[in-house]
């Protein structure tokens, strides 16, 4: 169980699922034996599984753990969507629920956070332990990222972020915009640190994506840009009215 640790205040770790089943207590087990010495709350959400995730979550009976049981899939900027808003912590911690991101690598990030006062600290995954149907899209989406918005941002498809609750209060998600949450931060002015973090081999359950991916990252960061676009636009057209 998470345990009170007062320079941090309260973290809240969220965490969406679909079709998780067999992860669910290995994860859950993972994250107490890594956040061992914090006060933290775990919020699952079940993104509308069509297997047991639910009932084995609920199962564990565990203390710390409030799941958000949604009756039907709405995707993952959704549910993480959902969690961000019910998360209370001064730091909000998310990750995939695959297993494939390491607690373990959670309080490195916790204590760079604070001690330096990023807004995310993001992991950029090393050794990825995947196949190339998700390699692949996802080398070739981070380099279109990168050459669009002229930014540095390595590793956005990592799912193991840690945030100040008043940066992901506003991201705002919305479609499959997860995909973006450091570019987001990176465009409302926020300070981003990337950092090396594990990252293990599926053992359980599939991957959700595959090359058709590349297509829709395309789609979603001209409509991010443009949507950035004209929210630059109409508060300069305010300030030009109000002086």
């Amino acid at each position: 169980m998470c345990s009170y640790q007062s320079d941090f205040g309260l973290i809240s770790i969220v965490v969406p699922l679909y079709n998780e089943v067999k992860n669910v207590r290995p994860l859950v087990m993972a994250i107490d034996g890594a956040m061992r010495g914090f006060y933290c709350e775990i919020i699952l959400i079940n993104d509308g599984s069509t297997d047991s995730t639910a009932a084995e979550i609920q199962q564990l009976n565990h203390p710390k753990i409030k799941l958000i049981d949604l009756q039907k899939n709405q995707g993952q900027s959704f549910a993480l969507a959902v969690g961000l808003e019910l998360a209370q912590g001064n730091y909000i911690v998310t990750l995939d629920g695959d297993l494939q991101n390491d607690p373990k690598d959670i309080p490195l990030m916790l204590t760079k956070a604070k001690a330096e006062k990023w807004d995310l600290v993001t992991g950029i995954r090393q050794q990825r332990r995947d196949s190339f149907l998700k390699t692949v899209p996802s080398k070739v989406a981070n380099y279109i990222i990168g050459k669009v918005t002229n930014t540095k941002l390595i590793d956005l498809g990592c799912g193991l972020k840690v945030f100040t609750n008043t940066a992901a209060k506003k991201l705002h998600l919305y479609d499959q915009m997860h995909r973006y949450i450091p570019l987001i931060i990176h465009l409302n002015g926020g300070r981003i640190l990337q950092v090396p973090v594990r990252h293990n081999p599926r053992l359980f359950g599939s991957s959700k994506y595959g090359l058709e991916r590349i297509f829709k990252v395309i789609y979603d960061l001209v409509v991010l840009m443009y949507r950035h676009q004209l929210s630059r636009k109409f508060k300069k057209n305010s300030k030009l009215v109000s002086s």
